[in-house]
């Protein structure tokens, strides 16, 4: 049984009726369909298939001896600039203070609001301990 018009894909349809009413824009409509058919025919062989990604897991184990063997050195050679004297706003990078983390605990355990100052120089101090310096800006 031959399918309905409407379910023809447009591109084939499109060659038929060009090779049927016999007439084309340029002319090359037989030409046209002819390659078509040889697709059709003839399919372009599928790419080859690369070689098989094999993924194994790694224990937690493996996870943690990667992860602590990771070390990275930055050095910042850039000049320091300090802010103007009469600065109406610090930069809290480079606010320093101890870190009273006793004293920030007990307030929040007590449901009490830590200082922005207190805030500040604890974030500070836990990050010159666990991850870099930050020295405010992009210096």
């Amino acid at each position: 049984a031959l399918p309905r018009y409407e379910d023809i894909d447009a591109h084939t349809r499109k060659l038929a009726e060009e090779v049927i009413l016999n007439k084309s824009a340029d002319g090359n409509h037989v030409e046209r369909f002819l390659e078509f058919a040889e697709q059709v025919k003839n399919p372009p062989a599928a790419a080859p298939a690369g070689p098989r990604l094999k993924i194994e897991k790694s224990t937690p184990e493996q996870q943690v001896e990667f992860l602590r063997s990771l070390k990275e050195t930055v050095s910042c050679e850039a000049e320091h600039i300090l802010p103007k004297k009469g600065c109406a706003r610090v930069d809290p990078c480079r606010v320093q203070g101890p870190a009273e983390t006793q004293k920030v605990a007990q307030k929040i355990i007590e449901g009490k609001t830590p200082t922005p100052t207190e805030v500040v120089n604890y974030f500070n101090n836990e990050l010159k301990k666990r991850i870099c310096f930050l020295d405010g800006g992009m210096g």
